[in-house]
């Protein structure tokens, strides 16, 4: 990123190569919409070079890159006036593998898979992005606070309640 600041434009393609299937993945997950997630991808990496000259690291610039990625992409939520309702997510499990033997295991995994991806997005915004950065990203506790600007404790919270309310929501309850 120094190099990138410094009108580096090899390291300025290399940053941009490195991470942005994973800026995307993200916001994919979150948004559940490929244009959105396109877009936040694109406004990361814009807000990224604007400031690159800036930049002074006081952590890893992966938790520097998941911070703007998270803001990004509670910013889009929040300018679509989301409250609290269920977004179309097919995207969300997209990476599911087809492993099924059979049509009728295929159709129940998707039902399953289909019942999972409603029941994370009707989750709040920061619940959401919190199961995503654990579940589909693999963080550790540290890096979901570091990137959710927040404690650890809140980061248990927010994943406890989560799991709650997916627990409430897949049971059918």
């Amino acid at each position: 990123m120094a190099r990138a600041g410094e009108g580096d434009r090899a390291a300025w393609k290399a940053l941009y190569v490195r991470h942005r299937d994973r800026v995307f993945r993200t916001a994919l997950r979150f948004l559940a919409e490929e244009p959105a997630a396109r877009d936040v991808t694109q406004e990361v990496f814009l807000a990224l070079f604007a400031h690159a000259k800036s930049y002074r690291p006081t952590g890893t610039f992966l938790n520097y890159l998941r911070r703007v990625t998270v803001n990004r992409c509670m910013n889009v939520r929040a300018s679509a006036h989301e409250t609290h309702r269920v977004q179309p997510a097919d995207a969300v499990l997209r990476d599911v593998a087809d492993q099924a033997p059979d049509p009728e295991s295929r159709l129940e995994r998707d039902q399953t898979a289909a019942a999972v991806r409603a029941a994370i997005a009707a989750l709040p915004a920061r619940q959401r992005m919190a199961v995503i950065l654990s579940r589909f990203e693999g963080l550790s506790y540290g890096e979901i606070a570091a990137a959710l600007e927040c404690s650890i404790s809140s980061v248990e919270s927010l994943l406890f309640r989560a799991r709650q309310g997916l627990a409430r929501a897949l049971s059918g309850a």
